[in-house]
Protein backbone atom coordinates (compact mmCIF):
# COMPACT_ATOMS: atom_id res chain seq x y z
CA UNK A 1 0.00 0.00 0.00
CA UNK A 2 2.81 2.40 0.94
CA UNK A 3 4.66 1.58 -2.28
CA UNK A 4 1.59 2.49 -4.33
CA UNK A 5 1.19 5.74 -2.38
CA UNK A 6 4.84 6.69 -2.88
CA UNK A 7 4.53 5.87 -6.58
CA UNK A 8 1.45 8.08 -6.92
CA UNK A 9 3.18 10.94 -5.12
CA UNK A 10 6.25 10.53 -7.32
CA UNK A 11 4.14 10.59 -10.50
CA UNK A 12 2.30 13.67 -9.21
CA UNK A 13 5.64 15.39 -8.54
CA UNK A 14 6.81 14.59 -12.08
CA UNK A 15 3.54 15.93 -13.50
CA UNK A 16 3.83 19.18 -11.54
CA UNK A 17 7.44 19.56 -12.58
CA UNK A 18 6.52 19.08 -16.23
CA UNK A 19 3.76 21.67 -15.94
CA UNK A 20 5.92 24.22 -14.12
CA UNK A 21 7.95 26.74 -16.01
CA UNK A 22 5.44 27.10 -18.83
CA UNK A 23 4.32 30.70 -19.14
CA UNK A 24 0.72 31.27 -20.18
CA UNK A 25 -0.92 34.53 -21.20
CA UNK A 26 -4.68 34.93 -20.81
CA UNK A 27 -7.11 37.81 -21.15
CA UNK A 28 -8.41 39.49 -17.98
CA UNK A 29 -11.53 41.40 -19.08
CA UNK A 30 -13.03 44.16 -16.96
CA UNK A 31 -16.63 44.00 -15.72
CA UNK A 32 -17.65 46.32 -18.56
CA UNK A 33 -16.12 44.16 -21.28
CA UNK A 34 -17.47 41.13 -23.07
CA UNK A 35 -15.57 37.97 -24.02
CA UNK A 36 -16.33 36.20 -27.29
CA UNK A 37 -16.34 32.39 -27.72
CA UNK A 38 -12.75 32.45 -29.04
CA UNK A 39 -11.38 34.52 -26.15
CA UNK A 40 -11.69 37.88 -27.89
CA UNK A 41 -12.15 40.77 -25.45
CA UNK A 42 -14.71 43.34 -26.66
CA UNK A 43 -14.66 46.96 -25.46
CA UNK A 44 -17.75 48.95 -26.41
CA UNK A 45 -18.06 52.71 -26.12
CA UNK A 46 -19.11 54.96 -28.99
CA UNK A 47 -16.94 52.69 -31.13
CA UNK A 48 -16.12 48.99 -30.67
CA UNK A 49 -12.59 47.63 -30.23
CA UNK A 50 -11.81 43.93 -29.98
CA UNK A 51 -8.44 42.47 -29.00
CA UNK A 52 -7.56 38.77 -29.21
CA UNK A 53 -4.39 36.82 -28.51
CA UNK A 54 -3.19 35.24 -31.77
CA UNK A 55 -1.58 31.85 -31.22
CA UNK A 56 -1.50 30.22 -34.66
CA UNK A 57 2.30 30.29 -34.98
CA UNK A 58 3.50 26.98 -33.56
CA UNK A 59 7.25 27.58 -33.54
CA UNK A 60 7.42 31.35 -33.03
CA UNK A 61 9.57 32.57 -30.11
CA UNK A 62 9.86 35.83 -28.15
CA UNK A 63 6.66 37.29 -29.57
CA UNK A 64 3.22 38.25 -28.40
CA UNK A 65 0.72 38.76 -31.18
CA UNK A 66 -2.75 40.28 -31.03
CA UNK A 67 -5.54 40.47 -33.54
CA UNK A 68 -7.03 43.96 -33.40
CA UNK A 69 -10.48 44.78 -34.74
CA UNK A 70 -11.91 48.32 -34.72
CA UNK A 71 -15.49 49.15 -35.74
CA UNK A 72 -16.52 52.73 -36.47
CA UNK A 73 -19.98 53.21 -35.00
CA UNK A 74 -19.95 56.97 -35.45
CA UNK A 75 -20.95 59.28 -38.28
CA UNK A 76 -17.51 60.52 -39.27
CA UNK A 77 -14.42 58.67 -40.51
CA UNK A 78 -11.30 58.51 -38.34
CA UNK A 79 -7.76 57.29 -38.87
CA UNK A 80 -5.85 54.72 -36.86
CA UNK A 81 -2.13 53.95 -36.97
CA UNK A 82 0.67 52.59 -34.79
CA UNK A 83 0.59 55.77 -32.69
CA UNK A 84 -2.95 54.87 -31.57
CA UNK A 85 -1.81 51.59 -30.03
CA UNK A 86 0.12 51.41 -26.75
CA UNK A 87 1.23 48.25 -24.94
CA UNK A 88 3.52 47.84 -21.95
CA UNK A 89 4.46 44.95 -19.69
CA UNK A 90 4.46 45.33 -15.90
CA UNK A 91 6.08 42.64 -13.80
CA UNK A 92 4.15 41.07 -10.95
CA UNK A 93 6.43 42.43 -8.22
CA UNK A 94 5.35 45.98 -9.09
CA UNK A 95 8.81 47.42 -8.42
CA UNK A 96 10.25 47.06 -11.92
CA UNK A 97 9.94 49.83 -14.48
CA UNK A 98 7.23 48.93 -17.04
CA UNK A 99 8.60 47.76 -20.38
CA UNK A 100 7.03 49.65 -23.26
CA UNK A 101 6.64 47.51 -26.37
CA UNK A 102 6.82 48.77 -29.93
CA UNK A 103 4.97 47.22 -32.85
CA UNK A 104 7.44 45.14 -34.83
CA UNK A 105 7.75 46.07 -38.52
CA UNK A 106 6.45 43.42 -40.91
CA UNK A 107 9.85 42.90 -42.57
CA UNK A 108 11.55 42.20 -39.22
CA UNK A 109 8.75 39.87 -38.14
CA UNK A 110 8.95 37.85 -41.37
CA UNK A 111 12.72 37.43 -40.89
CA UNK A 112 12.19 36.17 -37.33
CA UNK A 113 9.39 33.88 -38.49
CA UNK A 114 11.66 32.37 -41.14
CA UNK A 115 14.48 31.87 -38.63
CA UNK A 116 12.21 30.26 -36.03
CA UNK A 117 10.73 27.81 -38.52
CA UNK A 118 14.18 27.11 -40.02
CA UNK A 119 15.45 26.28 -36.52
CA UNK A 120 12.44 24.03 -35.94
CA UNK A 121 13.21 22.18 -39.17
CA UNK A 122 16.84 21.81 -38.04
CA UNK A 123 15.77 20.32 -34.71
CA UNK A 124 13.59 17.74 -36.47
CA UNK A 125 16.39 16.79 -38.89
CA UNK A 126 18.83 16.56 -35.98
CA UNK A 127 16.39 14.28 -34.16
CA UNK A 128 16.16 12.04 -37.24
CA UNK A 129 19.96 11.63 -37.46
CA UNK A 130 20.19 11.11 -33.71
CA UNK A 131 17.63 8.31 -33.91
CA UNK A 132 19.53 6.76 -36.83
CA UNK A 133 22.74 6.79 -34.77
CA UNK A 134 21.12 5.24 -31.70
CA UNK A 135 19.38 2.61 -33.81
CA UNK A 136 22.61 1.68 -35.60
CA UNK A 137 24.48 1.39 -32.28
CA UNK A 138 21.80 -0.90 -30.84
CA UNK A 139 21.81 -3.15 -33.91
CA UNK A 140 25.61 -3.38 -33.90
CA UNK A 141 25.53 -4.77 -30.35
CA UNK A 142 23.33 -7.63 -31.62
CA UNK A 143 25.74 -8.68 -34.38
CA UNK A 144 28.52 -11.06 -33.51
CA UNK A 145 32.18 -10.22 -34.14
CA UNK A 146 32.13 -12.63 -37.07
CA UNK A 147 29.05 -10.94 -38.51
CA UNK A 148 26.70 -13.69 -37.46
CA UNK A 149 23.24 -13.00 -36.05
CA UNK A 150 21.37 -15.42 -33.85
CA UNK A 151 17.70 -16.10 -34.40
CA UNK A 152 16.84 -14.34 -31.14
CA UNK A 153 18.92 -11.29 -32.05
CA UNK A 154 17.44 -11.21 -35.55
CA UNK A 155 13.99 -10.90 -33.97
CA UNK A 156 15.27 -8.02 -31.82
CA UNK A 157 16.79 -6.31 -34.85
CA UNK A 158 13.50 -6.57 -36.72
CA UNK A 159 11.68 -5.03 -33.74
CA UNK A 160 14.22 -2.19 -33.57
CA UNK A 161 13.92 -1.61 -37.32
CA UNK A 162 10.12 -1.47 -37.09
CA UNK A 163 10.31 1.00 -34.20
CA UNK A 164 12.83 3.17 -36.10
CA UNK A 165 10.67 3.12 -39.23
CA UNK A 166 7.72 4.37 -37.20
CA UNK A 167 9.79 7.17 -35.63
CA UNK A 168 11.28 8.11 -38.99
CA UNK A 169 7.88 8.38 -40.64
CA UNK A 170 6.58 10.46 -37.72
CA UNK A 171 9.59 12.81 -37.89
CA UNK A 172 9.30 13.04 -41.68
CA UNK A 173 5.64 13.98 -41.30
CA UNK A 174 6.56 16.64 -38.72
CA UNK A 175 9.20 18.04 -41.06
CA UNK A 176 6.83 18.11 -44.01
CA UNK A 177 4.11 19.77 -41.93
CA UNK A 178 6.52 22.39 -40.56
CA UNK A 179 7.70 23.31 -44.05
CA UNK A 180 4.14 23.38 -45.38
CA UNK A 181 2.89 25.61 -42.56
CA UNK A 182 5.77 28.06 -42.97
CA UNK A 183 5.16 28.29 -46.73
CA UNK A 184 1.51 29.05 -45.99
CA UNK A 185 2.41 31.71 -43.44
CA UNK A 186 4.92 33.23 -45.86
CA UNK A 187 2.05 33.99 -48.23
CA UNK A 188 -0.84 34.78 -45.89
CA UNK A 189 0.83 36.73 -43.06
CA UNK A 190 1.72 40.02 -44.86
CA UNK A 191 -1.92 40.79 -45.80
CA UNK A 192 -3.04 39.94 -42.25
CA UNK A 193 -0.71 42.38 -40.48
CA UNK A 194 -2.30 45.63 -39.29
CA UNK A 195 -1.80 48.67 -41.53
CA UNK A 196 -2.53 52.33 -40.73
CA UNK A 197 -5.76 53.38 -42.42
CA UNK A 198 -8.96 55.42 -42.26
CA UNK A 199 -12.15 53.77 -41.09
CA UNK A 200 -15.38 55.08 -42.57
CA UNK A 201 -18.66 54.95 -40.60
CA UNK A 202 -20.18 51.52 -40.01
CA UNK A 203 -17.05 49.75 -41.26
CA UNK A 204 -14.46 47.63 -39.46
CA UNK A 205 -10.74 47.07 -39.95
CA UNK A 206 -8.72 44.23 -38.52
CA UNK A 207 -5.09 43.18 -38.45
CA UNK A 208 -2.34 41.46 -36.48
CA UNK A 209 -0.08 43.57 -34.28
CA UNK A 210 3.21 41.89 -33.41
CA UNK A 211 5.50 42.65 -30.48
CA UNK A 212 8.97 41.31 -29.75
CA UNK A 213 9.20 40.21 -26.10
CA UNK A 214 12.95 39.54 -26.13
CA UNK A 215 13.51 42.21 -23.45
CA UNK A 216 11.15 40.42 -21.05
CA UNK A 217 12.54 37.56 -18.97
CA UNK A 218 11.05 34.32 -20.34
CA UNK A 219 9.76 33.40 -16.86
CA UNK A 220 8.63 36.87 -15.78
CA UNK A 221 5.06 37.04 -14.50
CA UNK A 222 2.97 40.17 -14.85
CA UNK A 223 0.49 41.95 -17.08
CA UNK A 224 0.40 43.27 -20.60
CA UNK A 225 -1.57 46.51 -20.50
CA UNK A 226 -2.89 47.63 -23.88
CA UNK A 227 -4.61 50.90 -24.69
CA UNK A 228 -6.19 51.64 -28.06
CA UNK A 229 -6.82 55.37 -28.63
CA UNK A 230 -9.49 56.15 -31.25
CA UNK A 231 -11.57 59.25 -31.87
CA UNK A 232 -11.01 60.61 -28.35
CA UNK A 233 -11.70 57.26 -26.65
CA UNK A 234 -9.41 55.00 -24.64
CA UNK A 235 -10.08 51.28 -24.83
CA UNK A 236 -8.04 49.42 -22.20
CA UNK A 237 -7.19 45.72 -22.16
CA UNK A 238 -5.29 43.53 -19.70
CA UNK A 239 -3.62 40.17 -20.43
CA UNK A 240 -2.10 38.29 -17.51
CA UNK A 241 1.17 36.38 -17.96
CA UNK A 242 1.87 33.73 -15.33
CA UNK A 243 3.10 30.19 -14.67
Amino acid sequence: MKIKLYLMLFLLFILLQSCSGKIKTVAVPSLMQKVDYDGAVISEKKHTVTLTLYTEFKHIKNKIIFNLLVHNRGREPFSIGNENISIEFREKDGDSVPIKLEIQPLEDFMKDLENDYFNAEGRIVSSIFSNIGRTTDRIETLIGKDGSISEENMSSIESIADMWASKFLSSADDLEETIRVYEQFEGIVPPLVFKPQTIIPDRSVTGLIVYDTGDIDEKAEGEFNAVIYIDGEEHKFVFSRSL
